[in-house]
């Protein structure tokens, strides 16, 4: 994917506005269910997800392709509004997640899925948030290692061995045994 959108990349970092409008629209619908996925709340999800634009679209400048990918720098604008937002509520929540992976099939699909889905909800929210938003970078946002890295700020190698604990610690809660 990274070929998909890199000319529109340099284009952007040059000061084309349309080119960052394809960028916007490669990535919008991701960044706002990353956000949505850590605070639950569909609304202040979406300012959130404007303001990591708007900042992306003001810091360009700075961005440097050799320091990592548009994706990660995209994602770790997201992170960050979020952890400051969440300093200032104090509100640590996936409320409403299931709302987004509900399908609209018959009531006893639904019935299960919303009883599957509350266990993984609450095994995610019984985790520190720097390793919940680890594991939807890893899982619901599908990224690597090393864009991960990027985002959070830690080796890719630690990455690696992080996720494998804590996917083991959350079948453990998923299985009830924690």
């Amino acid at each position: 994917m990274q070929n998909e959108y890199q000319k529109y990349v340099k284009l952007a970092i040059k000061g084309n506005h349309e080119a960052f409008g394809e960028l916007y629209k490669i990535f919008l619908s991701k960044i706002y269910r990353f956000i949505y996925y850590l605070i639950g709340d569909e609304f202040l999800a979406e300012d959130l997800t404007q303001n990591t634009f708007l900042r992306a679209w003001n810091g360009l400048t700075n961005f440097s392709l050799n320091k990592g990918t548009f994706q990660s720098y995209l994602y770790t604008i997201a992170r960050n509004l979020v952890i400051d937002s969440q300093r200032k509520k104090k509100i640590y929540s996936l409320e409403g997640l299931e709302n987004i992976i509900q399908s609209k099939e018959n009531q006893e699909d639904e019935l299960w899925k919303n009883e599957k889905m509350q266990k993984v909800h609450e095994a995610l929210d019984g985790l520190p948030e720097d390793d919940r938003q680890i594991i939807i970078l890893r899982f619901f946002e599908e990224m690597h290692f090393d864009e991960i890295s990027n985002v959070i700020g830690k080796e890719s190698g630690a990455i690696r061995v992080k996720i494998h604990r804590l996917m083991l610690v959350l079948r453990q809660k998923l299985e009830g045994k924690i």
